[in-house]
């Protein structure tokens, strides 16, 4: 996370300084009311004026890019300008401005989910692989931060979606035997690492991993013949009441079921076969749905699994009441870290708000915001402007404790010991679906309830 975290700052100031930056602006003025595809269409038009004027803009690059993954989501890659040659002329820009290895294996994905460079795709994945697997193992510190606790996860998070695009890439190729050996490296990861580092309850993040890894096996099995395999594969991926099959409905659906049909199955068969269980009745259903995200644009982080202690603490809130770990004793805390200067953060005090209505006077579990404002006459003005009423603990300083180098947005749960149990780097996929959010968040705080 530290990694990425100065990476977003530095991309943060070097767009103070950048031209494209404004140009974008005075173009985006311009787009309310076009839809998403023609405004795509437009963009991927005006970011080849801003490349050409500014070729060392990482801005103008990566709004280029988001221009081509609007345009080839869900559509045949031809139907882009020039294909392959623009999406390896994108990527390899972004990847010249931008640190070693911390954009390769997002271009590789690029291509692969484009359909284009498959070949470059693969090897640059290999070489990320071979690379990450020389680092050096680092030796866990005496008394780790938060954030130290994170970075390990985050970093050994970015291996799935290496392997899963490099197994991908290698069943395009017909490369059977690599790509054999490929998902039994996701499914050892799935054993091991994210047992390790990740919470698996089965809600949001685990079965998304796992979906991906009996979408994969199935596909091995019908580029290699063994429809039979195949069969049992997608079963396992798309009868599973917990997976997310949004992001691949109905193409998964559909194959499966031309499959059934191919090997002599009947309509009523079928309907038997095909019919998904519901969750259990203590299970919320949560946001299904949405593109299966890569490493470098991450839109959905899981739940990381920790124990912290939470260091020493004595805040006063906006209200003059002061907080300490005493606070924190014998109830389970949902915290939400913020700032009223990141707008997104916003979407989520909506839900922070009526979770904080629920559950306020409840003897079992509380909600309280930490804040980085440093304008505490200005959070006040805020927090009156937008009708908010929960608990907000402003302290830069007892933030920068936890977590040296913060990203705000982030979810913590701490248990009734003071110790931050698990976290969540953020919330973009309940934008819009307070609601579910809600219950997201009182279900995984339930796991530790006494």
């Amino acid at each position: 996370m530290r990694i990425l975290f100065a990476l977003a700052v530095t991309a943060v100031l070097a767009a103070q300084n950048d031209p494209a930056v404004d140009a974008y602006r005075t173009w985006d003025a311009t787009q309310h009311g076009v839809d998403s595809r023609a405004r795509a269409q437009r963009l991927l038009e005006v970011s080849a004026e801003w490349v050409a004027k500014w070729p060392n803009s990482d801005f103008a690059w990566v709004e280029r890019r988001e221009a081509l993954v609007s345009l080839t989501a869900g559509m045949n890659v031809s139907t882009v300008p020039r294909g392959a040659e623009l999406w390896k002329q994108v990527d390899e820009n972004i990847m010249r401005l931008r640190p070693p290895h911390m954009f390769a294996a997002s271009a590789a994905y690029d291509w692969v989910t484009a359909g284009v460079n498959v070949e470059a795709a693969e090897k640059l994945l290999l070489d990320e692989i071979a690379w990450q697997d020389g680092q050096p193992r680092q030796v866990p510190k005496a008394s780790p931060t938060l954030a130290d606790l994170v970075d390990q996860a985050q970093f050994t998070g970015s291996r799935f979606v290496m392997l899963y695009t490099l197994a991908w890439a290698q069943i395009h190729l017909k490369q059977f035997d690599q790509a054999r050996a490929t998902i039994e490296s996701v499914q050892s990861w799935l054993e091991g690492d994210f047992r390790l580092h990740y919470d698996t309850d089965p809600l949001e993040a685990f079965p998304d991993y796992e979906a991906k890894y009996f979408q994969l096996s199935a596909d091995l099995a019908m580029a290699e013949g063994r429809k039979v395999d195949a069969l049992a594969f997608y079963h396992a991926y798309l009868a599973n009441p917990y997976y997310r099959r949004g992001y691949g409905a109905p193409g998964p659906m559909n194959s499966l079921n031309r499959l059934w049909k191919e090997i002599g199955g009947s309509d009523a068969g079928w309907t038997a076969f095909s019919a998904v269980p519901p969750l259990p009745p203590d299970v919320p259903v949560g946001r299904r749905g949405g593109r299966f995200p890569s490493w470098a644009n991450v839109t959905y982080f899981p739940w990381v699994k920790v124990d912290y202690k939470l260091p020493p603490l004595q805040i006063a809130d906006l209200m003059g009441r002061t907080w300490t770990n005493r606070d924190f004793q014998e109830k389970t805390t949902i915290v939400y870290l913020w700032s009223s200067l990141c707008s997104p953060c916003w979407p989520a005090l909506n839900a922070v708000q009526i979770l904080a209505d629920e559950v306020k006077g409840r003897p079992d579990v509380q909600v309280v915001t930490l804040s980085v404002d440093q304008d505490r006459d200005k959070l006040v003005v805020f927090m009156q402007q937008k009708g908010y009423t929960f608990p907000v603990l402003a302290s830069k300083p007892y933030v920068q404790t936890v977590l040296p180098q913060y990203l705000v947005g982030q979810f913590w749960i701490v248990d009734g010991s003071g110790s931050v149990r698990l976290q969540r780097g953020r919330s973009d996929i309940f934008a819009g679906n307070e609601e579910a959010h809600v219950q997201e968040l009182l279900y995984k705080a339930r796991q530790f309830w006494k």
